[in-house]
């Protein structure tokens, strides 16, 4: 039995009578052919059945983008969420780019892999970004995942693909530095640190300040904002207040400065409180929450830019992770009590 022969750009280049580099560039959707040759191209390429390599079932073709994400991370109760403004970014700048983006939330019960990977090639899916952090559960499934993935503001030692993430750690040792430069030398942590790997990043960087001074790390300062389940729970304040703390993301710090001016401390007067993100909730609290503001925009260029070259080249052999810095905005919940 005679092996089918393999259809690469060389071949597809000998059918049209042109350069191999001419394929290249119409496949990979760069600069350099007329659209007409572009699309005839293409065309043969499908009839051929060519595949870029590393693209497995995905087809040169593919236009579609699906962004994974938790449904409690977009299900918007009373304002517009940290992770619904990415997807909008997100959704604007793939359509910029000629590429259409369906959101997939994950709930409890989920597709198997199989599933998910016939829908994708039927859906002419031809890559998968994953934002934020994912439960356990999930794992697996996108560990199987036959397609192009990129990890955006979250990253797994159990999945081996490209990331791109704040760099919470260096962000927080800056705004704890910060506190410390405003004569705060007893400062808490608010948040839950086994829940995501940003927050655990975040909390180390919140150590590091710490151990860098000299000053204690006090556990009863340590304050869980939610359960093992990922349900808020009331925040239990020690009996010797902190003169700041630290909140794992904007939500909780707006939550518990509400928490705090019930138990009739002054904020900042009595406790100062910063938080992350610089999200709706840093704007409504009153005070206004000094915090650090994500990069939206930069690591939304930046994914779309390397989800588009994993689609069209194929992934790399070795998978990068990408920092982006955040910046401190200095706004009213600090007092300065050197």
């Amino acid at each position: 039995m005679r092996r089918k022969k393999e259809v690469t750009m060389q071949f597809i280049a000998d059918q049209l009578e042109i350069s191999k580099v001419t394929v290249s560039k119409a496949l990979k959707d760069q600069d350099g052919v007329s659209e007409e040759l572009r699309q005839r191209i293409k065309a043969v390429a499908g009839e051929l059945g060519y595949k870029l390599p590393g693209a497995d079932q995905v087809t040169v073709n593919a236009k579609n983008v699906v962004i994974m994400v938790q449904e409690k991370y977009v299900d918007a109760k009373e304002y517009t969420t940290f992770y619904l403004r990415f997807y909008q970014k997100l959704a604007s700048s793939l359509t910029q780019r000629g590429f259409m983006c369906n959101l997939f939330p994950l709930g409890e019960k989920a597709p198997s892999a199989q599933e998910l990977n016939k829908w994708f090639n039927d859906s002419n899916v031809g890559g998968v970004i994953v934002l934020g952090d994912v439960k356990k559960q999930h794992i697996s499934l996108i560990k199987d995942l036959k397609i192009s993935l990129l990890f955006l503001d979250c990253y797994n030692a159990d999945v081996n693909v490209d990331c791109i993430v704040t760099d919470n750690y260096y962000s927080t040792f800056e705004i704890t530095n910060y506190l410390k430069k405003c004569g705060h030398k007893s400062i808490g942590f608010v948040g839950n640190i086994n829940a995501t790997s940003s927050i655990q990043d975040r909390f180390l960087g919140y150590c590091r300040s710490l151990m860098g001074s000299g000053l204690p790390i006090k556990q009863e300062c340590i304050i869980p904002d939610r359960d093992e389940f990922n349900e808020e729970i009331e925040f239990l304040l020690p009996k010797e207040m902190p003169t700041a703390f630290i909140c794992n993301c904007d939500d909780t710090a707006y939550k518990f400065v509400q928490h705090l001016l019930s138990k009739g401390y002054r904020v900042p007067e009595d406790v100062s409180v910063v938080g992350f993100d610089n999200d709706i909730y840093a704007e409504v609290s009153a005070p206004k929450l000094t915090t650090v503001a994500v990069n939206v925009e930069v690591m939304t260029e930046k994914a779309t830019n390397l989800i588009i070259d994993k689609i069209q080249n194929g992934d790399r052999d070795k998978p990068s992770r990408v920092f982006v810095t955040g910046d401190t905005v200095y706004r009213q919940s600090v007092s300065n009590i050197n």
